[in-house]
């Protein structure tokens, strides 16, 4: 047995160990005094029992010490006193004839045999009462040692030591308490069947057993904050515990291979929960052989199928994937939990999932392939579930079984009606790769497709193509027509999605009337969409207000007739009417559109009427049906203009968690659907408002179109959002082409309603370049247009407007007027800026009283919205006339409101919005809301900066 020593440092500090430490220093200081002893160091594989060990050599007593040490190895067991020999070999060797003398002196003499290497040394078995000579002269030239001065045993993995060594440590271990020699040993538990004597030996020591286990979850919190180069956010740290168990070797691996992969400094919870170190799929063999001899290699063949399975209670079922008898699998069960690799109780999984991860991607392909496909016929023969066999038949080569392509179908379809569309799409490709029969081939080109449509994969145009391709039946072909007119959408191809829409509905109408009204009025939501096409939309649009269908049919003819109305500009009173007549009572969301848009037209109209609160109340609905449904892209359009809405009555914290929720559900690369434009307009302006340009920049970035916006209705906002973004950056000229560009869009589109346009955000760049006239004419036209549409808002706006634009004399009368008509109303944004806007024109005026008194309910206004920007303004104001002006009571920790408060608090300790939410008996979307308020009171931007914004307070 060769001597290793111990390793001399180790990456990671100890943590929650001060209580060990503190109990080693005692015996140490005790050991000092004359009183030695036995302590024992349990804990299971990767504990930390080793570090603990070599923390010993840096506690101050150990300096006067004699420190001899070894290290058991599950390969150097049967070498007869291999253990013994490590602990006294160093010393005999680095001692001077006289030192070496003084050590077998007296009945220490007994031992010299065992270290005369040039006579052999002890070879082979001896007689009992020659062993028994041989552990008391041991024992004496311990007690020799002490003599000089206090000895220190460290003993790393006690329980791979040889029989001959137990026997010597159970002979001393009684014995060490009369003499200055302390012996400090570490040990994994061991059961079923372990030699009784190592049993009594390692588990009565004389003075202690100390029980290592993983960290809490402070405590990993406390080492990633040690080793990482940032502080962890509590999700972090979750995902850590819940990876590793807190397990210290397991953390120490996970970080090394995330450091390896380059994602140390930006490490989220998705890649803690996918870490798999090889490292540790190395380390399962030395584990397993804890496990009795007899067990051993049916408890490896276990470990690996159930890395595969993930977990099973059948042990029947887990007999037929691993080939073994059920008793076997039983036997090698009970080993591995004893051991620590399985967690008690059933059904049967790794305790620490970082270790399933690793010894799964580790597997050889051809033992993982095998398993999967014995896992899925075995759940196949016990009758599960299809979306379970389906999980391993993704992992399984192809089988040309038909029942394989049956199966997988079934888990498709309940994926997609699940709304789990990434995960249809990844078993309906799966199915795709085997010999699929003719009679299945369109059900999964169909369901594919659809799939693909929802999970916004360009591919979707491809398989729901060959669907059409290969049905002649006029009612299958409409259905699938619906996805792939709507999947060319999404890549802006729409003439095709039009021709698609066309030649089906020529082809359904003699058969299906409803599905025939479904086409055309599907037709007119595309047609709508461009100037060139508009023309034959209105035609359709007249020919189906004729005609009578579902509720759902009825329900979308209607919003759609209220866009018309609405693009036509008709009086805002006849927009809100026949929006409000398009909600019906029942359902707000149907198929096959992806669900929302006829409320999605409904509210759009209801917000462009000015009835803000009308429209959150119809998009609340929406969005809950929608939800209920599964329908990711109904909810991510209904979000995107209920964030618009939010934004409009001055509620920025859910007008941001909206058009995040809105944008981050469509994926960067996704093509804008019906909503994400207005996403982006939304959280331009909640960003804007709060003074945050560069962010509102970065996000166009991220989430708009680039350069060239397409001229086409659907980008409108983006176009809108871009011109906001760049006056604000100070690039007047650039943001001006935008708006103005819009404006002629609209015109080209045919759209007269003043609520679709920018002009009055337009007006007042033009007056800052000092286009005068040409503002002056934008605004005297916007005003006609507005008063005509019959809208407070759009009205007060083109008021606000022309008087910006008007030389000489401010016309204060425009501003009182456009103050009227707008206060009380739920536009609460747009009554802030025009409040500032008056105030500024009353002081210029020579009124300072009453510009007082305008600003500083501006700046109360802007403070209760968190509107960074509009505070700032009418403050600026206020300080030219020489007022004081206090910051807003409500920031800062003192400015929480009671329940804000108590949601902070419960954030900061790492607590998920839906935990929450359940505590405080509220929803997540008011969990959401109050943490908004949270971040814009307390000046911070997220959760991770909670505890130390709470902490500075």
């Amino acid at each position: 047995m060769h001597h290793t020593g111990l390793p001399l440092s180790d990456p990671t500090p100890l943590i929650e160990r001060q209580h060990h430490i503190q109990i080693l220093d005692d015996a140490l200081q005790g050991c000092q005094k004359g009183s030695g002893g036995l302590i024992l160091v349990e804990g299971r594989f990767g504990t930390g029992k080793t570090s603990l060990l070599r923390a010993v050599r840096s506690i101050p007593p150990v300096e006067g010490f004699a420190v001899l040490h070894a290290r058991g190895s599950a390969s150097e067991a049967d070498l007869p006193y291999g253990m013994v020999s490590q602990l006294f070999e160093h010393l005999l060797v680095s001692a001077t004839s006289e030192e070496r003398g003084a050590l077998l002196s007296g009945p220490a003499a007994m031992a010299a045999p065992l270290f005369d290497y040039e006579g052999g040394g002890i070879l082979g078995d001896i007689p009992p009462a020659r062993e028994q000579a041989l552990v008391r002269g041991l024992y004496w030239m311990l007690v020799n040692l002490s003599e000089r001065r206090p000895v220190l045993l460290l003993i790393d993995d006690i329980h791979w030591a040889d029989d001959q060594s137990f026997r010597f440590l159970q002979y001393v271990e009684s014995r060490l308490e009369h003499h200055p020699i302390l012996c400090v040993a570490v040990m994994t538990p061991l059961h079923q069947g372990n030699d009784p004597e190592t049993t009594q030996v390692i588990t009565s020591p004389s003075r202690s057993t100390i029980c290592v286990d993983g960290l809490s979850q402070d405590g990993v919190r406390d080492l990633l904050t040690a080793v990482l180069p940032t502080d962890p956010d509590a999700a972090l740290v979750r995902a850590c515990h819940e990876a590793t168990g807190g397990v210290p070797f397991f953390l120490r691996e996970l970080l090394t291979d995330l450091q390896l992969r380059g994602d140390e400094h930006q490490i989220d919870p998705g890649s803690v929960a996918r870490t798999a170190p090889r490292s540790l799929a190395r380390s399962l063999p030395r584990w397993v052989r804890l496990v009795p001899q007899q067990h051993r290699e049916n408890a490896h063949v276990l470990a690996r199928a159930l890395a595969v399975l993930g977990s099973s209670g059948d042990f029947a079922q887990l007999a037929k994937v691993t080939g073994l008898h059920q008793e076997e699998v039983t036997d090698a069960a009970s080993a591995l939990m004893d051991i620590g690799v399985l967690a008690h109780g059933t059904p049967l999984r790794y305790r620490h999932p970082i270790m399933r991860n690793a010894v799964y991607d580790h597997l050889p392909s051809t033992f993982r392939y095998r398993a999967h496909s014995s896992a899925a016929k075995a759940l196949d023969g016990d009758g599960a579930p299809p979306e379970h066999i389906a999980q391993h038949l993704l992992h399984a080569p192809p089988s040309e079984d038909s029942r394989t392509v049956d199966i997988l179908l079934t888990a498709g379809e309940k994926a997609l009606a699940g709304g789990n569309a990434l995960d249809a799409v990844c078993i309906l490709r799966r199915a795709l790769r085997e010999r699929v029969p003719e009679e299945s081939l369109l059900e999964l080109l169909t369901l594919l497709g659809e799939a693909e449509h929802r999970a916004r994969d360009p591919q979707a145009v491809q398989h729901l193509s060959q669907a059409l391709d290969l049905t002649e039946d006029p009612v299958s072909r409409a259905n699938i027509a619906f996805s792939l007119s709507g999947a060319l959408s999404m890549a802006m191809r729409f003439k095709e999605a039009l021709d698609v829409l066309s030649s089906v509905h020529a082809q359904v109408a003699p058969h299906d009337r409803e599905l025939a009204l479904r086409l055309r009025s599907e037709r007119v939501k595309l047609a709508s969409l461009s100037p060139l096409t508009k023309p034959a939309a209105e035609q359709d649009l007249a020919a189906l207000a004729s005609e009578d269908g579902t509720d759902s049919t009825t329900m979308l003819i209607r919003a759609q007739q209220a866009q018309a109305a609405l693009l036509n500009g008709e009086p805002a009173e006849k927009v809100g009417r026949l929006s409000e007549d398009a909600l019906l009572p029942g359902a707000l969301v149907a198929e096959p559109d992806g669900g929302a848009q006829a409320a999605w037209l409904a509210a759009f109209g209801l917000l462009c009427a000015g009835r803000l609160t009308d429209a959150a109340s119809s998009l609340d609905d929406a969005l809950q049906e929608a939800e209920a449904r599964h329908l990711r892209l109904a909810v991510e359009d209904v979000r995107a203009l209920r964030a618009l809405v939010a934004l409009r009555r001055g509620m920025l914290g859910e007008a941001e968690v909206d058009a995040l929720t809105a944008l981050n559900g469509a994926g960067v690369d996704a093509s804008p659907a019906l909503g994400r434009p207005f996403a982006v307009l939304a959280l331009t302006g909640v960003l804007l408002l709060r003074n945050q340009i560069s962010a509102a920049a970065q996000m166009y970035d991220r989430h708009g179109i680039g350069a060239r916006i397409p001229p086409l209705s659907t980008y409108l906002p983006l176009m809108v959002a871009r011109g906001q973004i760049r006056i604000a950056q100070g690039e007047v000229e650039a943001g001006t082409r935008d708006l103005l560009r819009t404006q002629e869009l609209l015109r080209e589109w045919g759209a007269k309603c003043p609520a679709l346009s920018p002009s009055t955000a337009a007006v007042q760049a033009l007056c800052d370049l000092g286009r005068l006239e040409e503002a002056r004419a934008l605004a005297e036209e916007h005003l006609a247009a507005a008063r005509a549409f019959g809208s407070d808002r759009e009205t007060a706006l083109a008021l606000v407007a022309r008087a910006r634009a008007t030389p000489g004399p401010v016309p204060l009368e425009d501003f009182e007027d456009a103050v009227d008509l707008l206060t009380g109303s739920s536009a609460a944004v747009d009554e802030c800026a025009v409040l500032i806007q008056f105030g500024t024109a009353l002081r210029v005026a020579g009124h300072p009283s009453e510009a007082r008194r305008r600003l500083r309910a501006a700046s109360d206004l802007a403070d209760g919205m968190g509107a960074t920007a509009l505070s700032k303004q009418a403050r600026q104001e206020l300080a030219v006339m020489g007022v004081r002006v206090r910051e807003s009571a409500r920031t800062g920790v003192s400015g929480l409101t009671p329940r804000e408060h108590r949601v902070c608090l419960l954030a900061a300790e790492g607590k998920r919005n839906q935990e929450i939410a359940h505590m405080l008996f509220v929803t997540v979307k008011t969990v959401e809301w109050h943490l908004s308020q949270v971040y814009r009171k307390l000046g911070i931007a997220s959760r991770t900066e909670l505890r130390d914004a709470l902490t500075r307070s």
